[in-house]
């Protein structure tokens, strides 16, 4: 059975006492709390002296390398504190600004710090935070050319346009009935992902009633999330037009039938009919 040295176990306190650092972060903070892409973001990093000793020449520099999507605004990456006496905090404030490019997420930043004890060793700590870039979606409908016509089946797309700068993701769209206008098919439809500056559509089935209203307000229902799983559900209306069949034809938005065809058929059915005619009566004129 090994016996307990003290001396020994006095030099392992004070071996691994030489690795703990004299500095921490104690609270960060970011305003605003999500940035979008070409906005500027003030970051607040508390330090705190907590040990006994005094520390100087505290440096705090953040890592804005090629893989962080942020660069100093009007400000140095970089803060210098001559000293930090020990139990004080101490803030550092940065400005950044997120590049237009960004896409919307979670992204870390190393956070270099050193500094000096009173004998002059040279200390160097690396820590990480975050910020989060993410923008308010921003999803538009609008019906696709379709020309709605009463008393029959008919179909027709709904358009969801993406015009804000993050993506929206597991996009649900559901309508319901109204007066004048009953669904053929499923009203709730699964769209997926749209990203930022792009679109997608979705096709309905419906039924137009001979009595419904030339406007029908047609409320639309959208479910999503954000790039931080944030879920949102929005209703926006779409304005159907509707018209009578001989309404769209008479404004040319349906092409009215053509009879020259049938015209025609019946022509060459009556020359066809007077040729037979014409040739039994010769047949007979012939036997006589």
């Amino acid at each position: 059975m090994k016996t307990f040295n003290p001396i020994i176990f006095l030099v392992c306190v004070l071996f691994s006492l030489n690795f703990i650092s004299a500095v921490s972060i104690t609270d960060v903070s970011s305003s605003p709390q999500e940035v979008a892409p070409g906005e500027i973001v003030n970051i607040v990093i508390e330090i705190e002296n907590i040990f006994e000793d005094d520390v100087y020449n505290l440096n705090v520099k953040l890592d804005l390398s090629e893989d962080v999507p942020f660069a100093p605004y009007q400000s140095s990456s970089e803060k210098f504190l001559d000293e930090l006496d020990d139990g004080d905090e101490e803030d550092f404030k940065f400005k950044l600004i997120v590049l237009p490019a960004t896409a919307s997420g979670i992204y870390k930043i190393p956070v270099e710090i050193s500094y000096e004890d009173d004998e002059g060793n040279v200390s160097l700590k690396l820590e990480l935070i975050s910020v989060t870039v993410n923008s308010e979606p921003e999803l538009k409908v609008s019906l696709e050319d379709s020309v709605l016509i009463k008393g029959q089946e008919n179909i027709f797309l709904i358009k969801i346009v993406n015009s804000g700068l993050a993506d929206v993701k597991f996009i649900y769209l559901s309508v319901s009935n109204v007066k004048g206008i009953k669904f053929l098919s499923g009203k709730e439809q699964y769209i997926g992902d749209i990203d930022s500056d792009d679109f997608d559509s979705v096709e309905y089935k419906a039924y137009i009633s001979e009595d419904a209203s030339g406007t029908i307000s047609l409320p639309v229902v959208l479910k999503f999330k954000d790039a931080t799983n944030k879920e949102f559900t929005e209703t926006k209306n779409l304005i159907l037009k509707t018209y009578s069949l001989k309404q769209a034809q008479d404004l040319g938005l349906v092409k009215k039938p053509s009879y020259i065809i049938y015209i025609i058929i019946g022509v060459l059915v009556l020359c066809y009919i007077g040729y037979r005619v014409m040739k039994k009566r010769k047949l007979k004129r012939g036997r006589s």
